[in-house]
């Protein structure tokens, strides 16, 4: 669609660009035939439901429904690079410095490679899967126009149930601003994120607190009643004025939440 006043050279290259994000049919179709996605297709029960109302829906499918749903699609065609994202969040653009970004539930970098090949920002991104961090790894290595030496580091965690690493935001440089949130203390630290990333100094705890977290179809994937409790925690590792940016089903989805 052109925008008026948008010059019309600009308005057919953005056009060609966003038409290779994916076709909407081809994903619904793989999605519903998918077992692991079955719980979007039934209906949302809210805590004010009857005793006379239908069971509720069954709870999102567990992280190792998720490590063997990216196993069956390792080939990474499943998910298109996610172009749209920065029309949606111009936020991630808008900077003169270099961003620090976080993606949560990265899956096989999508999200990622289309913001490391707009900006200059640092993105590090976790998942539960270890094959599908070894698959965005590979994909945003081998993309062309990306220069990703030291501006990609993907780590392994499950958000719902593990902590992020001292090396996003340490609790004392959390104190130093008044934000130590202790209320998901009790997780478990995932032995393999415990190495720095290699773009931090010697003298650096931590980067200091990102920037932007994104949580791209991401929410709907973990269970409803820790939900807030997720937000709350990743908002944790943000700094000040730092946005949380999230995307997911909804009503009048073709799959909703």
């Amino acid at each position: 669609m052109k925008i008026a006043g948008e010059p019309e050279s600009t308005s057919k290259d953005e056009a060609e660009y966003h038409s290779h994000d994916f076709e909407w049919e081809d994903l619904k179709a793989e999605v519903e035939a998918d077992p692991a996605f079955s719980y979007h297709l039934s209906p949302f029960v809210g805590p004010a439901a009857t005793t006379n109302s239908p069971p509720p829906p069954p709870p999102p499918p567990s992280s190792e429904a998720w490590r063997s749903f990216h196993r069956r699609h390792a080939s990474g065609k499943f998910f298109k690079e996610r172009r749209y994202l920065l029309k949606e969040f111009p936020e991630l653009l808008n900077r003169n410095d270099c961003a620090k970004i976080l993606e949560v539930g990265c899956g096989n970098g999508s999200t990622a490679v289309s913001v490391l090949r707009a900006s200059e920002s640092i993105t590090v991104a976790c998942d539960c899967s270890k094959d599908t961090l070894q698959k965005a790894n590979e994909i945003i290595s081998n993309s062309k126009g990306i220069d990703v030496k030291d501006r990609f580091c993907p780590f392994l965690l499950d958000v719902s149930k593990e902590s992020f690493p001292d090396w996003l935001f340490c609790k004392a440089c959390q104190s130093s601003l008044g934000q130590a949130d202790g209320h998901l203390s009790d997780l478990n630290h995932h032995k393999m994120i415990k190495e720095r990333p290699v773009f931090l100094r010697e003298n650096q705890c931590c980067i200091g607190g990102m920037d932007f977290i994104t949580m791209i179809f991401t929410l709907s994937a973990i269970p409803f009643d820790i939900m807030l409790s997720t937000l709350k925690y990743c908002v944790s590792v943000l700094k000040p004025g730092g946005l949380l940016l999230f995307r997911d089903y909804g009503n009048g989805s073709d799959i909703q939440w």
